[in-house]
């Protein structure tokens, strides 16, 4: 087994795989001391992530608001066998952050139609409805890290 990891540092790159990403997956502090993970979608918007949260989920009265969570997406690329000396890619872009509510109310509706546009492009936006169980969050984001990792 061999393995290469390159670090990215440009920022424009991460934020175009993070945009052009339909998925992820969320990890958030609990207030009974335990984590909570699970995969999602989501906008990204000024250096943070934002989804929704559903409030019948047995584990939402136990989110941690202001409490630290990671994001990760990750991307396998495929390998030219024949051009190259490694037989897979991986990509990986990890957000840490604080997990805040979101209670400003042109932003709760900016999100709306990101996700609209993002998800549901062919509903009208008068006829887009978020459901009233799913409650929008912000991954307010304190570190970006994007990595490859390359081997055999």
């Amino acid at each position: 087994m061999k393995k290469q990891i390159t670090l990215i540092r440009d920022i424009e790159e991460i934020e175009k795989q993070l945009i052009n990403t339909q998925t992820g997956i969320l990890c958030i502090h609990l207030t009974n001391e335990k984590l909570y993970q699970f995969a999602c979608n989501f906008v990204y918007l000024d250096k943070n992530i934002y989804t929704y949260l559903d409030s019948t989920d047995e584990n939402y009265a136990n989110i941690k608001y202001g409490a630290g969570g990671s994001f990760s997406v990750f991307l396998n690329e495929k390998v030219n066998a024949k051009s190259s000396e490694f037989t897979y890619k991986l990509s990986c872009v990890t957000i840490n952050g604080e997990i805040k509510d979101i209670d400003d109310t042109k932003l709760r509706d900016q999100i709306s139609e990101l996700y609209r546009q993002k998800y549901s492009s062919n509903i009208e936006a008068e006829k887009y409805i978020v459901s009233e169980n799913l409650k929008p969050v912000i991954l307010d984001s304190k570190e970006i890290k994007a990595l490859i990792e390359e081997g055999i």
